[in-house]
């Protein structure tokens, strides 16, 4: 067995981590993953993988609809019934909500910057284009959701 490099073994940590984050997910979210692995990075990956961890979730507890099954039971047939007003609620959910560890089961707040908005944001369109694209739903909820804003960060000047 080589020696990877410093990159080459984040890659294969990232890739294990990735692993076990969409084993919690419904089954068809593997196909996601493997269509956009050409072009992202491995960290966008992980960061989206959390982002539709988060999402699931938010629909598992706060969506009647989702509310009798379990996450990976959510069908894509389900994720078309969303509309667009289910997308915005969502979002004001991320700006602040609880979140227990599921290690030590302590419950934190998470808050979430435009940028935090953003990339859960683009994580999730992400998604439903891939299966939009291949025809796989006919419904596309995110495109009719405005992007959060993003502001320019402050240049701070050291003198």
């Amino acid at each position: 067995m080589g020696v990877n490099s410093y990159s080459e073994q984040i890659d294969i940590d990232n890739t294990y981590r990735l692993r076990m984050l969409i084993s919690t997910l419904p089954p068809y979210a593997k196909d996601y993953f493997r269509g956009i692995q050409p072009h992202t990075e491995s960290r966008t990956r992980i960061a989206y993988a959390y982002d539709l961890n988060v999402f699931f979730s938010y629909l598992h507890e706060n969506n009647p609809i989702f509310a009798q099954k379990e996450i990976r039971d959510i069908t894509l047939d389900d994720l078309e019934k969303l509309r667009p007003t289910d997308i915005e609620e969502y979002l004001e959910y991320l700006k602040v909500y609880d979140t227990t560890d599921v290690h030590t089961k302590e419950t934190k707040q998470v808050t979430n910057s435009e940028r935090g908005l953003f990339r859960k944001m683009s994580a999730l369109r992400s998604f439903y284009n891939y299966f939009f694209k291949r025809q796989i739903i006919q419904k596309n909820p995110t495109l009719f959701v405005d992007m959060p804003k993003l502001h320019d960060k402050a240049i701070i000047r050291l003198d």
